[in-house]
């Protein structure tokens, strides 16, 4: 291709553009190169009928250009049409790494309606169509997300997972709590997540009707600050739950300890109790720990546990073993801790 100088205030830049994301120290640093080196990468453009040119790709070189007090700059002059002319922003831009998502989305949503197809656009990016959809999606989102996405509060990700909303009005609410709280958007899929299933649920129960919506950032905050515990089903702090591999057995034990004891954390002392008692029986030689004797000794408590007699009736000791006398020795004192 032939290189030409052209006049930079020859040179209009259209607004609907992608911009690769140049910080202050990048550009001092190509400020630099081009002082020291010279001009070596044309800036690419397309001739208009007015004689002037549209650029496609070069907006940082030319800033720096004007900045050295220059009136020329070196470009490639391309014969294209708006679709040719936005794929090759895109394309250039693309190649340099990171962009703006909504430059992006706009110049898409420019290539798109020039005539060019989604799975054009999709090979040009190195996308799936699905990619590009949802960048074509993010230009018919109201302003104050636009500017959010322009302004990194919220990503195309975040916009990805709530429209799993379907609903407008949810979908905005979820993208509000998400602005206003800060919110990841690993923690913007939990809301979703749960705010799927509570729409789903009522909307079983013939409910919908009665579905708060928009909802609020302060419901949204509360639905992602706790969970639902898969032991006791109470609702926890999600700071407080923890989810380590436990078998089946373990589990098993866990949750018939809760349906048991209740509260875990009244559970948690009522247990620690007991196994201290135990331990004391046992250092006193009331316990046997011979397994089998264990067994036996816990079948006939539960027994007596279940059938209990009257406090004043007078026991015949006459036909009692040594082994029923220890038995009543550590009921008595299982009693006497509160245990029984």
């Amino acid at each position: 291709m032939e290189v030409q100088e052209i006049k930079i205030e020859d040179i209009i830049i259209p607004e609907e553009r992608v911009r690769a994301d140049f910080t202050e120290e990048q550009y001092n640093e190509l400020k630099a190169s081009i002082e020291k080196h010279g001009f070596y990468i044309p800036i690419l453009v397309k001739k208009l009928d007015d004689g002037k040119y549209e650029l496609i790709d070069g907006e940082h070189r030319i800033q720096v250009m004007k900045d050295l007090g220059k009136e020329t700059i070196p470009a490639v002059i391309v014969d294209a049409d708006d679709k040719k002319a936005t794929m090759l922003n895109i394309l250039s831009n693309t190649a340099r790494g990171s962009q703006n998502p909504m430059d992006v989305a706009e110049a898409l949503r420019r290539a798109y309606e020039a005539g060019a197809r989604v799975a054009e656009l999709a090979a040009a990016v190195g996308h799936t169509e699905d990619w590009v959809r949802l960048y074509l999606t993010l230009t018919e989102l109201p302003d104050q997300y636009k500017q959010a996405l322009r302004e990194g509060r919220i990503t195309p990700s975040h916009v990805k997972e709530a429209l799993r909303l379907d609903d407008d009005r949810e979908i905005l609410s979820a993208l509000d709590s998400a602005i206003t709280l800060g919110w990841t958007t690993r923690v913007l899929k939990y809301y979703v997540d749960q705010r799927k299933a509570e729409l789903e649920k009522l909307g079983a129960a013939g409910k919908d009707g009665f579905v708060e919506a928009p909802p609020t950032v302060e419901y949204a905050q509360q639905v992602v600050q706790y969970a639902d515990c898969m032991t006791c089903k109470r609702k926890v702090n999600r700071n407080d739950m923890y989810m380590p591999a436990i078998c089946a057995d373990c589990r098993t034990l866990l949750e018939w300890i809760v349906q048991q004891l209740g509260d875990p954390k009244e559970a948690m002392q009522t247990i620690y109790n007991a196994l201290n008692f135990y331990f004391e029986m046992q250092r006193r030689g009331l316990v046997n720990t011979n397994q089998s004797n264990q067994n036996t000794q816990q079948a006939q408590q539960q027994v007596i546990a279940n059938n209990p007699q009257p406090a004043n009736q007078n026991v015949d000791t006459t036909d009692l073993t040594a082994e029923d006398l220890r038995l009543i020795r550590v009921i008595k004192a299982l009693k006497k801790e509160g245990l029984l």
